[in-house]
């Protein structure tokens, strides 16, 4: 009688399990598909300039909402302002977002968006700034959040009228990007601009910038997640084979 060979244990499924779970970890670290851009979630309403999107009204409320601060700003800035380019450009901006505020309440009326009747929080934090501050401190202060306002929203406004595909919104956005443009240029020439804190403008991939990079310093992720994966599938393998008997 020929004796039976004892069977082994099946771990064939463990290490195929930690060959998948390395793979995973592979497959992750180099991805096969850029990541998709965020969609409007909101609903689409027909209008007979077009469809009115989340974004085409997103844009005429904070439009209002910059008006409801930048108004009282700019005539805090005639009569506070030490400076006397400050004082002008305070008349300047005060005199343009009423007319731009207008235009605002005019197209969202057109289009059926209801629009707010005070400032944003943050905005009245700002505006509460300006009053606490007195002489040269209030000139700085006036200047640098207005430009940083400006700047965020000449990049929605660019946003909006690159993608929109209602005609009232685009021709609003165009009429807001020449006040914007304007009002960042007439800011900037007091000269008062605290650059560092002005986000720059978004450069080639993997061109290094004055802010913080994207990603941490010393070894890449990507080279991170391979070790880590080549770890795993040998840390299993080696498992596998010390309970598996002789």
């Amino acid at each position: 009688m020929i004796p039976c060979r004892p069977r082994r244990p099946r771990h064939r499924w463990a290490t195929r399990l930690v060959a998948a779970a390395g793979f995973g970890l592979l497959l992750a670290a180099f991805p096969t598909a850029p990541p998709a851009h965020a969609q409007d979630g909101g609903d689409v309403v027909e209008t007979e300039w077009g469809p009115l999107s989340t974004s085409d009204r997103d844009l005429l409320i904070r439009v209002k909402y910059a008006g409801l601060w930048e108004i009282p700003a700019g005539e805090m800035a005639v009569e506070k302002g030490v400076d006397e380019r400050v004082k002008e450009v305070g008349a300047f901006i005060r005199d343009e977002h009423i007319e731009l505020d207008a235009a605002t309440d005019e197209v969202a009326a057109q289009l059926g968006v209801d629009l707010p009747d005070e400032p944003y929080a943050d905005n009245q934090v700002a505006l509460d700034r300006m009053t606490a501050a007195e002489g040269g401190e209030f000139d700085v202060e006036f200047v640098q959040r207005l430009r940083e306002a400006h700047g965020s929203i000449y990049s929605l406004i660019a946003y909006v009228r690159a993608g929109t595909q209602n005609d009232l919104v685009r021709q609003f956005a165009d009429t807001g990007e020449e006040f914007v443009g304007r009002h960042m240029e007439y800011l900037e020439s007091t000269g008062l601009v605290d650059w560092v804190h002005i986000p720059p403008p978004p450069g080639p991939a993997g061109a290094p910038t004055r802010f913080l990079a994207a990603e941490p310093a010393g070894v890449h992720p990507v080279l991170i997640w391979v070790l880590l994966g080549a770890a795993a599938i040998a840390g299993g393998i080696t498992f596998v084979r010390t309970i598996r008997p002789r």
